[in-house]
């Protein structure tokens, strides 16, 4: 084996150092050594990249005196192995994989902020990533979800009929306030939970960042639209000590799972019984436009918490037992709620009737009641789907909070 000496002194990258450098290792032959000698810092850091780049090997790198010693070892030419060329019209998050490879069961999770499919070189830079198994974070609904929600993607100024605000009575207006205000109080825990992982995730499973990523993008749409119609009225409403107590519970979780749990099948699940509810009787169009498209968005939200906790419930038998932990932990610290907060209960009922007629606000009034008795049912199917027995469901539907996010 041959090592040679190559002194660049100031030369750089991109002003003839690769030239010179290309010309000395063309000489050696297949292993054979090349101390490349520079005055510049930033090019002894540059260096290795280009020489792997090239498919040369870096063997050492030092200082001497006042320059800088990067060795190469010289290998034949070669090309970076890539997956089959993209040939499409558009290009799904799904393609990813096909392009980059399948995503791995464990990631390594010291790994720096690595693309999809590069190839890392070695870095000085440390990182602890807190979610790095696959099976914690990862559906195979994933890609598409992501796909759906960058499509789906709307503007609470341009796409909302503000102009509709207008004629209320003041005794609905303060309903549908109360109401905008609850639903934008539940919203802020939605927006907090998935913006609390994007910086856990491992960047090897960049389908699971895409998602959160929506899901953040998704709520703050949804905190600023039902703020934005609690607010166009002219009234004010009273953000519920009861709903601060329940949603700083669900903000304590600091598993990935549970949180999807509690927020995404538990929370978000019914809040699409609500919403839909809203939608169907909001008195003006802007308040259902509001509640209609939140309710696309928050659809994609439950339906990956229902796929999320059937892959971990398929994937590892011991997790059954800590997610119906976590529930019955959070209701043991809810044991001072007793049902929906009478003031929202109220102002749904205001918001729903027809007139101000007896007949009309009982019937708002039952169709309110029939609203929760929905919320349950459809809570204990959403968990069956998600992988629990019938009496597990029961039993998790039953615990829930009774503030309903």
């Amino acid at each position: 084996m041959t090592t040679r000496r190559c002194e660049a002194g100031t030369l750089e990258l991109g002003a003839g150092l690769e030239v010179l450098v290309s010309a000395s290792l063309a000489t050696l032959r297949d292993g054979d050594l090349l101390d490349v000698v520079v005055d510049s810092r930033s090019s002894s850091i540059e260096l290795p990249a280009w020489a792997r780049r090239a498919g040369h090997d870096v063997a050492d790198e030092r200082r001497e005196g006042d320059a800088f010693v990067v060795t190469l070892r010289a290998r034949p030419p070669t090309a970076i192995a890539a997956g089959p060329a993209l040939v499409a019209s558009t290009f799904p998050t799904s393609e990813l994989r096909r392009l980059a490879g399948p995503e791995p069961r464990e990631a390594d999770p010291a790994v720096g902020l690595v693309p999809l499919g590069a190839l890392p070189e070695p870095s000085p830079s440390s990182y602890d990533w807190a979610l790095s198994s696959r099976d914690r974070i990862w559906t195979d609904k994933l890609a598409s979800l992501a796909d759906r929600a960058a499509r789906a993607q709307w503007d609470a100024s341009r796409d909302i009929p503000w102009e509709a605000v207008v004629g209320l009575r003041p005794d609905v207006e303060r309903g549908v306030a109360q109401v905008m205000t609850y639903i934008a109080q539940n919203e802020y825990a939605a927006y907090y939970v998935p913006a609390r992982y994007l910086g856990q995730v491992n960047p090897e499973y960049v389908e699971v960042l895409m998602w959160l990523a929506s899901h953040v993008h998704d709520e703050a749409c949804h905190v600023e639209v039902f703020t934005k119609r609690a607010l166009a009225g002219g009234q004010r409403a009273y953000a519920l000590a009861a709903t601060e107590l329940s949603l700083q519970t669900l903000l304590d979780e600091r598993d990935f799972g549970a949180a999807a749990l509690l927020l995404n099948v538990l929370g978000e699940g019914t809040f699409l019984d609500l919403l839909s509810f809203v939608s169907q009787h909001g008195p003006d169009a802007a308040t259902a436009t509001a509640a209609r498209l939140a309710h696309q968005d928050e659809r994609r939200h439950v339906q990956f918490g229902i796929a999320h906790i059937r892959h971990r419930l398929a994937h590892d038998p011991d997790e059954r037992q800590r997610l119906v932990a976590a529930v019955e932990g959070r209701a043991a610290k809810l044991v001072s709620l007793d049902g929906l907060s009478p003031l929202v209960g109220e102002s749904l009922v205001l918001m729903a009737a027809r007139s101000a007629q007896p007949a009309d606000i009982g019937d708002a009034g039952r169709a309110v009641r029939d609203l929760l008795g929905r919320m349950n049912r459809n809570r204990v199917r959403r968990l069956r789907a998600a992988g629990f027995d019938r009496a597990t469901a029961e039993q998790l539907s039953e615990l829930h909070t009774p503030n309903l996010m």
